[in-house]
């Protein structure tokens, strides 16, 4: 029972208050250890996914230097036109120049923004003029702005700059478009895939990813590139290219069925996190399993790629299955999240590969 306060003047002293109990005893820590970090579930299930698919942590990552380098002023001035002056035999630098500290993006910045402006000044064009002429341009830029510029991305983290843009325009075009084409092929022979039920679901996932992955067969047997960077670039273009397509065709579609182009404006804001990145995992364990090899059709069913175009599949599949029912894309952007994730635990792999070829090829050779 708490005593109230002695009144105003008065000469009472108050009792001194009672020692505090002594403290339980607990044995002294031991010298240099660190106490025991809190439990954290998620930290825990990345640790097991990763050690699953063979991925090393990106606690080290510098994740935000990599994504923001665009606005902050470069050590040295380099032309954009540089970025892409590479990939031919002429233009590819032998393997004891590249670098292999994480690298500073900054052009894809440039393409983003570039096309953004492109893309609202043809909207405008056609929305505030009514001039139809403009409708084509607006909705081909607006599905294809993010990806391409998701894809320069990946074509700045390819540290060993042997791949031209000319392959990567190629496995863009012409791979999206195989493998559009091989997916309507797939789903001629597997029914029952759609959206919203998790089963349908998995099934347009698995339709979808091997139809891209089909299409990525068009540059595997190619001695020329056997960087796992150069399998996550690539599946990264052909997964560029299905989605904006595919974008472009539903945006088409709903302008001419509602007449509404906010669809096409959903799509471009949640590309980075859908195809693009789920057939660059493929890419990316693919490339990985072949090395220096000829390619084998085996290497398809190696473990290394089952497991991460399983991931892939699992991503798609929870992407169309309606989980949280609200209009916002919330669920689009933490499934993305997750993969952006082993995005950079792939860009990291990939990097330490380049680094030991690197360091195997400087070291002087072994004494007989």
């Amino acid at each position: 029972m708490v005593e109230p306060p002695a009144e105003s003047g008065s000469t009472a002293q108050a009792p001194p208050a009672p020692a505090p109990p002594p403290a339980a005893f607990a044995p002294p820590a031991a010298p240099g250890a660190a106490p025991a970090p809190a439990p954290n579930i998620l930290r825990d299930l990345r640790t097991k996914l990763f050690k699953l698919l063979e991925l090393p942590e990106i606690d080290d990552v510098p994740i935000r230097h990599i994504l923001l380098s665009g606005f902050t002023r470069p050590d040295k001035y380099e032309p954009a036109e540089e970025t892409f002056a590479v990939g031919t035999p002429r233009t590819t630098p032998p393997l004891a120049q590249v670098a292999t500290e994480w690298p500073r993006p900054r052009v894809y910045w440039h393409i983003l923004l570039g096309t953004l402006l492109v893309y609202f000044l043809l909207r405008l064009g056609f929305t505030s003029f009514e001039n139809i002429n403009f409708l084509p341009g607006t909705l081909v830029v607006g599905a294809f702005l993010v990806p391409l510029a998701v894809v320069v991305f990946f074509f700045e983290m390819n540290t060993p700059k042997n791949v031209s843009v000319y392959q990567v325009g190629k496995m863009l075009l012409f791979g999206g478009t195989l493998g559009l084409i091989a997916t309507l092929v797939i789903a001629d022979l597997i029914r029952g895939s759609g959206t919203g039920e998790l089963v349908p679901a998995l099934l347009t996932g698995v339709i979808e990813e091997t139809g891209k992955l089909t299409a990525l067969l068009l540059i595997a047997g190619n001695a020329r590139y056997p960087w796992i960077l150069n399998g996550l670039l690539f599946g990264a273009a052909v997964g560029a290219g299905f989605a904006g397509f595919e974008s472009s065709g539903y945006a088409f579609v709903d302008l001419f069925g509602s007449g509404d182009l906010s669809n096409i404006s959903l799509r471009a804001f949640l590309a980075p996190f859908g195809h693009v990145i789920w057939t660059g995992m493929i890419g990316a364990a693919l490339w990985k399993v072949r090395g220096k090899r000829p390619f084998e059709f085996g290497m398809l069913l190696h473990p290394t790629v089952v497991k991460r175009w399983l991931v892939a599949v699992i991503l798609h599949g929870l992407w169309d299955t309606r989980i949280l029912h609200t209009t916002l894309p919330i669920q689009q952007i933490i499934i993305g999240l997750v993969g952006w994730l082993l995005i950079f635990a792939i860009l990291k792999e990939g990097l330490s590969q380049v680094a030991a070829e690197s360091k195997a090829g400087a070291a002087p050779p072994a004494p007989a």
